[in-house]
């Protein structure tokens, strides 16, 4: 059972771990690098087949902002890649305890600018799950600037680090993927001295106005869910381009899973919404 202690100690043997190794699977279909992005390194996933969009992709991963990127993330980018034809840069930012979302969300922002000005042009940012919080809080940062999101890409997004939504932690005993003590001890590290009030904390409570084009992909088995199912809302009465993909029942962040129907469909939604931006 997940507990509080558990939790901690989860936390702390995940400190200092790499990116997972990439799946034999990924390195037969994807070409896979490293390069420095201002103060933080990013893995560089791209299709052996090809490069055929001119605007790149910044990837921002989950893991309740304690955990690296795993095998699951190499799943779902890979096939982001293969599936736009994209470049994909995906951030190592620090992770809770030695980072916090004062420090994470200037990492991720100043990555953000040096692919802007690498390529010439705003890349898309994406972001599961913590590193779907993340990528919001970079955005939110990042309007009204050169280097703005030209659109937002989030898979289930937790968008308050404390969980405060009475449906939410009523999705605790259905969501076969997370644990609210977990979900509770990560959001305590990451929200450090700014508490988890503040809004490139818990991006939920952010102002959205000016937020760029985003897609929202949720199942409503998450936990997660209610809070997005909430930020989009908000967003659109603000006069944002929000859309959603909904899968019923879906489970936390279940288009990792890409051989499920329901993973397929997003990602075929997901083709649809960004295609026109691909190749501007």
């Amino acid at each position: 059972m997940v507990s509080e202690p558990r939790s901690r100690a989860d936390v702390a043997a995940s400190t200092g771990k790499p990116f997972a190794a990439p799946p034999r699977s990924s390195r037969r279909t994807l070409s896979i690098s490293s390069e420095r992005l201002g103060p933080v390194r990013a893995t560089v996933i791209e299709p052996r087949d090809g490069v055929r969009a001119s605007r790149p992709l910044v990837y921002v991963h989950g893991g309740g902002y304690v955990h690296q990127f795993e095998t699951a993330h190499w799943w779902l980018t890979g096939a982001l890649a293969r599936d736009l034809g994209v470049r994909i840069y995906a951030v190592d930012y620090t992770l809770a305890p030695s980072g916090t979302a004062a420090t994470g969300v200037a990492e991720v922002t100043a990555a953000v600018q040096a692919v802007a000005e690498r390529h010439g042009m705003a890349p898309i940012v994406a972001g599961d799950s913590a590193g779907g919080g993340l990528a919001l809080a970079v955005a939110g940062r990042l309007r009204d600037t050169p280097a703005a999101p030209a659109h937002l890409l989030l898979f289930a997004p937790w968008l308050d680090v404390a969980v405060r939504n009475p449906e939410a932690r009523a999705l605790d005993r259905r969501d076969p993927s997370l644990a609210l003590p977990g979900l509770l001890v990560g959001g305590e590290l990451w929200a450090g001295d700014l508490g988890p009030d503040h809004p490139e904390v818990s991006p939920l409570f952010a102002d959205p106005t000016g937020l760029p084009a985003t897609s929202l992909v949720v199942g409503t088995r998450d936990m997660l869910y209610p809070d997005a199912r909430d930020f989009a809302a908000s967003a659109r009465a603000a006069g944002v381009d929000l859309a959603t993909f909904t899968a019923s029942d879906a489970f936390h962040v279940f288009v990792a899973a890409t051989w499920l129907p329901e993973s397929i469909s997003a990602r075929v939604w997901v083709k649809q919404r960004l295609g026109p931006l691909l190749h501007d």
